[in-house]
Order: C-alpha cells, then sequence, then structure tokens
C-alpha cells in the first residue's frame, strides 16, 4: 500500500516533464515548417525580383542597340561609298568618304563605322585619322561580313582585333544593280551598362549563345563561359576571334541545367549565386541576374526565429495563465507593501527635498556672502591708491597756493575732485551689485579705461619700479566703465605681485580685435603658474599671497564681472610669466565724438 502510494506522487511528478517534452518537439516541428515555407516565399520573391529587373534591363540595353540597326543601311545609302566601292584607289573619294563616315559617327554617337569591300578589306572608317584605324584592316573572317554579304543584317559582339576594344557590331550590305558590291558596319560601345549595373547595385552579367559572359560587373568574370566550351566551340571563337586571343575559361563545374527563366543555384569559383536568366530573342545573347542565396535564408531563418519566439511566449503565457490564480492573493499583498513603501518613499523625497532646498538657499547665501567680500576686498584694493593720489594732490595744491600758481593749484583740485567722483561711483557700484542689479552693458571706450585703471595703479607701479606697456586703441567694447576698470586693476595688481622678488619687471597690457570681439591681455614676467594654482586660480578664498595682503577673492571676482558683462577670462603661463586674457564682445565705433568722449578727451 505505501509503496502504491508513493507511485502515485511520482508518475504526478513526472507528468510536466512528459509535457515539456512535447512542447519542445512540437516547437521545433513548427519552426522546421515555418522555415522551409518562408524560405521557398523568400525564394519566389528574389526570383520575381529577379525578373522584373532583368526585363527592365533587358529593354534598356535592347533599346540602345535596336536604336543602331538601320544606321548601316541608312549609312550605305550615301553616294560617295557606292562610288569608292567602285573605284578604291581614287584618293579624292576615299578622303569624301572617310569624312562623311567621321561625320555620321559624330552626330550618332557610336564607336565606329567603316566600309567593306567585298574582299573584307576596310576601304574608308570614321576612325581613318587615329592610329588605331580599321582602314586597309581585313575582316572577312567577321560573322557580322559574312552575314552582310549573304544579304541580311549581320549582328555580332567580340573584341575589336585592331582596337582591341569590346563591342557589338551591325552590319548591312550595299546593293547596286541588285548585287551586294560592299559592307557598311557600325560598332556601338556597350561597357557603359557594366558601371550603370554596378552603380545600381545589381550583380548582372551579358552571355553569348555559347555562354561566354561578354559584359559583366565583375570584372574577372570577362570572357569566361559557364559551362565548360566544346573544343569545336573553341575553334570556333579562334576562327572568329570573337574575344581576341582570349581562350575563354569555364566559371562553374559542368553538372547541373543551364540559366533559365526560373531561378537556380550556381557556384561560381566556389561561391555559391542565385542565377536567373531572360533571352533576348534573334540577337542570341542572355542576361543573367545573379544574387546572393543567403538572403533568401536570411528571410527564412528570421521568419523561424519570430515564429519561435512567439510560440515560445504562447508557452510561457499558458505557463503562467495556470498559476495566475493561486498567485492572485499573493500579488494583492504584494502590492499592499509596495504602496506603503512608495508612500514612505514619499515621505522621505519630501523630507529630502525640503533638506536640500534648505541647503540650497543657505549656499546661495554664502555665495553672495563670498562675492560681497570680493567686491569689498576689490574696493579696498581700488580706494587706497586714490586716497594716496587725493593726498599727493592735496599737497601739492597747498604748495602751488603758497606758491600763488592758482592755475596749477586748480588743475590738481580738479584731479581731486575726479578721484572723488570715481570713488564714489565705485561705491555705488557696490550697492548696484549688493541689489544684484545687472550690469549696465554700453559701448565703452577702452582707451578712457585703460588710463583710468593705469593712474589708479600708477602709485603701486612707481613704487615697485615696475615697467607697464600698453597699445594705444581707440577700440570700443560692450561692457561697464567701472567693473572693467576694477578688473583690470586687479590683473595688473596681480601682475606687479607676481614679479615682487624680481629685479627687473615688466607688465605688458596687449590689445587684440576681430569683428566680433576683443581681446585684453595682461602678460606679466613672473615665475608663472604652476597645475595646482591653475587648478583653484578662480576660486574664492585661495590665494598664493602671504596672509595679510589679500584674502584670494580678486580672481573670482573678475570672473563674476566679466561674465556679467557677457565676456570670459582666462588664464595660462606665458613663459615666463603669465597671461590672462579678457575676451568682450566688440562694440562699433562711433561715427562722431559724443560730448562725454570730448571730456575723457580732456582728461
Amino acid at each position: 500500500m505505501n509503496t502504491a502510494a508513493e507511485a502515485a506522487p511520482a508518475t504526478a511528478s513526472r507528468k510536466p516533464w512528459l509535457w515539456v517534452l512535447l512542447a519542445s518537439a512540437l516547437w521545433c516541428l513548427v519552426v522546421w515548417l515555418v522555415y522551409g515555407w518562408f524560405h521557398q516565399a523568400a525564394l519566389r520573391d528574389t526570383g520575381q525580383q529577379s525578373l522584373a529587373s532583368i526585363q527592365i534591363q533587358a529593354r534598356d540595353l535592347l533599346g540602345s542597340v535596336e536604336k543602331f540597326e538601320h544606321l548601316p543601311y541608312l549609312v550605305g545609302a550615301e553616294r560617295a561609298l557606292s562610288q569608292l566601292l567602285q573605284s578604291p584607289q581614287d584618293p579624292a573619294l576615299v578622303e569624301q568618304a572617310n569624312r562623311y563616315l567621321a561625320f555620321a559617327q559624330a552626330r550618332t554617337d557610336v564607336a565606329a563605322i567603316y566600309l567593306i569591300d567585298t574582299g573584307g578589306k576596310t576601304l574608308a572608317a570614321s576612325n581613318w585619322a587615329t592610329p588605331s584605324s580599321f582602314v586597309g584592316r581585313n575582316y572577312r573572317f567577321r560573322p557580322y561580313f559574312r552575314d552582310a554579304m549573304a544579304g541580311q543584317t549581320g549582328m555580332f559582339y567580340g573584341v575589336g582585333v585592331t582596337t582591341g576594344e569590346p563591342g557589338a557590331f551591325i552590319a548591312a550590305p550595299i546593293r547596286a544593280d541588285q548585287q551586294i558590291v560592299g559592307v557598311v558596319a557600325v560598332k556601338i560601345d556597350l561597357t557603359a551598362f557594366e558601371n550603370k549595373w554596378r552603380e545600381a547595385g545589381l550583380h548582372m552579367a551579358m552571355a553569348d549563345g555559347q555562354g561566354v559572359l561578354f559584359l559583366t560587373t565583375q570584372p574577372d568574370w570577362r570572357y569566361r563561359s559557364l559551362r565548360p566550351l566544346s573544343e569545336p566551340v573553341l575553334q570556333s571563337l579562334r576562327e572568329t576571334r570573337q574575344y581576341g586571343d582570349v581562350a575563354p575559361r569555364s566559371l562553374s563545374s559542368p553538372d547541373g541545367p543551364a540559366p533559365g527563366a526560373a531561378l537556380q543555384a550556381l557556384t561560381i569559383d566556389r561561391h555559391p549565386y542565385l542565377v536567373q536568366a531572360r533571352g533576348l530573342g534573334r540577337f542570341d545573347w542572355q542576361m543573367l541576374l545573379f544574387s546572393d542565396p543567403a538572403q533568401p535564408r536570411r528571410h527564412a531563418r528570421l521568419a523561424a526565429e519570430i515564429a519561435g519566439l512567439s510560440l515560445a511566449l504562447v508557452w510561457l503565457a499558458l505557463a503562467l495563465g495556470w498559476q495566475y490564480r493561486r498567485r492572485q492573493a499573493e500579488r494583492r499583498a504584494s502590492q499592499r507593501e509596495l504602496a506603503q513603501v512608495v508612500a514612505e518613499l514619499d515621505e522621505r523625497i519630501a523630507a529630502r527635498t525640503a533638506e536640500l532646498t534648505a541647503a540650497n538657499d543657505a549656499a546661495v547665501q554664502t555665495g553672495k556672502l563670498a562675492v560681497l567680500g570680493q567686491m569689498a576686498a576689490s574696493i579696498s584694493h581700488e580706494i587706497s591708491q586714490p586716497l594716496a593720489a587725493l593726498h599727493t594732490l592735496a599737497d601739492n595744491a597747498k604748495a602751488f597756493l603758497a606758491r600763488q600758481d592758482t592755475q596749477k593749484a586748480s588743475t590738481n583740485l580738479g584731479h581731486i575732485g575726479e578721484l572723488c567722483l570715481r570713488m564714489g561711483n565705485i561705491v555705488g557700484e557696490l550697492k548696484a551689485f549688493a541689489r544684484k542689479e545687472p550690469a549696465r552693458l554700453q559701448p565703452v571706450s577702452l582707451r578712457h579705461v585703460i588710463s583710468s585703471s593705469l593712474m589708479l595703479i600708477e602709485p603701486l607701479r612707481h613704487a615697485s619700479r615696475t615697467q607697464i606697456e600698453s597699445d594705444a586703441t581707440d577700440l570700443m567694447v560692450m561692457g561697464d566703465a567701472i567693473r572693467l576698470g576694477q578688473v583690470l586693476v586687479n590683473l595688473l595688481r596681480n601682475g606687479i605681485d607676481a614679479m615682487e622678488t624680481q629685479s627687473e619687471r615688466r607688465l605688458e597690457l596687449r590689445l587684440q580685435a576681430d569683428h566680433d570681439t576683443v581681446r585684453i591681455a595682461v602678460r606679466d614676467h613672473g615665475p608663472g603658474l604652476s597645475p595646482n594654482v591653475q587648478a583653484h586660480l578662480f576660486e574664492p578664498f585661495f590665494t598664493t599671497k602671504p596672509s595679510g595682503k589679500g584674502l584670494g577673492l580678486g580672481l573670482a571676482l573678475s570672473q563674476a564681472i566679466v561674465r556679467e558683462m557677457g565676456g570670459s577670462i582666462q588664464a595660462e603661463n606665458a613663459h615666463p610669466g603669465a597671461r590672462f586674457e579678457l575676451v568682450l564682445a566688440r562694440a562699433p565705433n562711433p561715427a562722431r565724438p559724443t560730448p562725454q568722449d570730448h571730456a575723457r578727451t580732456a582728461d
């Protein structure tokens, strides 16, 4: 009893494996059937597409040949040709015939037109004046000549024995008193079709009645046969010299039928192809289109993969279906747990967002205080020198008044007033920056800004014995004159400080302009910038100066001011020294000086 009870569960446990094996066998069968059906369908589609392409290209090629079919008859109607056939030794008639044939060839754009007597000798030709002239050549061995002499239109494709260039030959008889007295032959160049097929992405070829390919998009197939040729055929080719001295070699083995209207597999030089052919009627030519047999297999394989995947998805859906009812309760429980987790996450996200908002506000406030600190440091730099200048000018004014030199005293007092106004403007700019007002962008004279900056830096320059070289200019930039002056003063002071330990100190202030921008470069001849300094150069509170000589806010403030004016600032080593370059938008120079410019010029 126990054994039977144990056997029953064992049998039940084996049933799922039986279902799996059955489903796998059915899956393989379906995939195999789908592959076979779609492979045959892809072959049919390839055959239909190939046939359509062949028909289009065949009409094109036949049209190019047939439009010249009656050309030999039209050319042969010329009286000068008949006269030359009657008097072949007449030089005047020879020249007249040559020129007529050259004229006809140029008008019809064929490769050549030539006149042959009944013995096969060429009496006149369109290429009579070229080194490869047909005149004097004998072509009685050519089939097109024999057909024309038999009273028919000769059609032949071969390699020219004179030029070595292939072409299609069309020949027609010339009659006089119901007798054939000569032949007119026309040579047509068909090699342009190879390039046309190649550009269209077609792998095509033209074969003659013996299966020799004479036009092909595969150059190494030219003048090779689809099947091995018999000795009589090879002997005929040698006699007619259809392909010159080339002995056609076989492309494929003799097994299997010759290419026809139905799609057929063919192995050429150990490479498999699908080939389809179409005869061109009375020309005894065949047009062949070769295609890759892997393409239909790829389509069939893709269809089989899709079918197999679809069937596998169906099995998976069925396998999941029977578990659906059992998983309902677990799914609802999971959804409740998920909702709880989502709610907790929402709470955490809200709390974190609030923390980040508060931190961001604090960061913004800290940044604002840092920028205000940069402004204060810059103002202290900028005002200390004017104050020293004020003191000097005031002492000089007292001395001039004591000497009753009122004119010089008045000039010094005027300079004192200008410096007071400039310091007031700087303080006003500090207030504007604190109120977050944008810079007043307007055309600014660089000459005035540079001269003002040099005047403010003059006491420090004199004390440090620094030589400053500056370019003269009348350029205008879009910016704020006061803030741009702050930037220049800061860069000039930094340059002087960088050369503090050197005996010879030289600063250069250079200008360069193009159509849209102006570049202002300040270069010192100090020790330059180390990689570590370059990495942190424009960071607030970063400084290389000793304690008490700077807070590290000057360059950070300068960068903020330049960016507010829509420009940029960058630093690099100049070897020797460091080079700071400002790039600002160029403003057009005014046609006439404004009153303000007159006032600055007077200063």
